[in-house]
């Protein structure tokens, strides 16, 4: 009888299988489609920013982050770009920390300066809601809040700004 386990022509299948697998999120994952889970956290300065109603008004781009993330570090100059391009056509852009102190951001800010909003998920609900696993976390709502982009990387945001300028 022959073992399938260690029959060579199973292993690339198995392996594209499990990274497949991996990169899906071993599933249908809720927050990775249809309207986003609303939520309503404080910036830096204390005021409550409530993602629905910035959603009403135009494209926001959710990047969820933390200090400590080198990947997450890399987007920040990327993110103020996409902020000096398209803030003011509408785009609104919030830098989601996971649960990390205010004075922790506000020092690192300090250093690394960020043009778009800091939102604090203190608590980490938010993360919840979107089902994280990992920073950092991107993801990209069409006005009125419909999840088109939800990745670890940056989506294509000037393609998509051309295309609902159009």
């Amino acid at each position: 009888m022959r073992r399938f386990f260690k029959s060579p022509s199973f292993l690339p299948p198995f392996f594209v299988l499990i990274v497949c697998l991996l990169q899906a999120g071993c599933g249908q994952n809720s927050a990775k489609k249809g309207i986003a889970p609303d939520f309503t956290l404080s910036d830096l300065n204390g005021k409550s920013v409530n993602l629905a109603e910035l959603a009403a008004q135009g494209p926001v781009l959710i990047a969820f982050w933390a200090t400590w993330c080198p990947p997450c570090l890399q987007e920040i100059p990327i993110l103020n770009e996409i902020q000096a391009a398209y803030g003011d056509k509408g785009l609104k852009i919030l830098g989601v920390n996971v649960q990390e102190r205010a004075e922790v951001i506000e020092n690192f800010i300090k250093q690394v300066p960020i043009s778009y909003t800091v939102l604090l998920d203190d608590q980490g609900t938010a993360a919840s809601d979107y089902n994280l696993n990992a920073l950092p976390v991107v993801v990209l709502l069409a006005k009125g809040g419909e999840i088109i982009y939800y990745g670890y990387t940056l989506p294509d945001v000037h393609k998509y700004m051309e295309d609902v300028s159009k």
